[in-house]
């Protein structure tokens, strides 16, 4: 009887028959396998990607936003056709922004306007004897252009008082900008709308809004005033 439990006990596996401890060992080589350093690489590359677009994300829709850090910041710009100081132009920025981009629109204008009359005075050179044509619609553009001078000469005005009052009595310049704020803006629109209806036909349909921010919002300013 202990003779045959020996043999039964020595006797080999069947063929086929999965042996508890090497298939344990099989299971750990597969695991080795499939983990490997490039699997494990791009697993973090993933997970990088996902935080970054969580970062992204919640800055753009949950974080809290910072107005300071909103704001767009003042450049100094060559207006030549304005006769208000730096300092009274940064002031518009800062206090009448509605104004101060009326101001960029009104120096713009004028510009459109020097050009075209310039472009009339050529033709009238070219064909002396049509001249009186040119001259009559030359007319037109020099009396437009000082009529816009003329009214934003009147903004001027009251522009240069709240800026010393602000620089004196900040108090009782910012009652002032509050108050005058509107109506200045106002004044503004009302002085540039003749110019812009004459200067609009030569804005083609096909331009393409000018590159960089100044020029850029100053562009989408003017469609708007339009």
């Amino acid at each position: 009887m202990l003779e045959f439990l020996k043999k039964k006990k020595d006797t080999p596996a069947v063929s086929g028959a999965p042996v508890p401890g090497e298939e344990k060992a099989e299971k750990k080589s597969k695991l080795k396998k499939w983990v490997t350093k490039k699997r494990i690489l791009i697993l973090v590359l993933i997970l990088f990607v996902f935080g970054a677009a969580a970062g992204v994300v919640y800055k753009l829709h949950f974080a809290p936003k910072d107005p300071e850090t909103l704001k767009v910041s003042y450049h100094k710009l060559e207006l030549k056709h304005i006769s208000l100081p730096e300092e009274m132009v940064k002031f518009c920025f800062d206090q009448f922004p509605e104004l101060y981009a009326a101001i960029l629109i009104c120096n713009n204008e004028i510009i459109l306007m020097d050009k075209e009359i310039a472009r009339i005075d050529e033709i009238a050179k070219k064909y002396p004897e049509q001249g009186k044509i040119a001259e009559k619609e030359k007319a037109v553009w020099e009396k437009t252009k000082i009529n816009l001078q003329k009214g934003f000469l009147k903004i001027e005005k009251p522009v240069k008082e709240i800026y010393v009052l602000f620089n004196v009595n900040k108090e009782q310049a910012m009652i002032q900008i509050n108050e005058k704020n509107k109506e200045l803006t106002e004044l503004a629109g009302a002085a540039l709308a003749p110019a812009q209806e004459l200067t609009k036909k030569l804005i083609t349909e096909t331009e393409t809004p000018p590159q960089g921010l100044i020029k850029g919002t100053l562009y989408k300013l003017k469609k708007k005033f339009l």
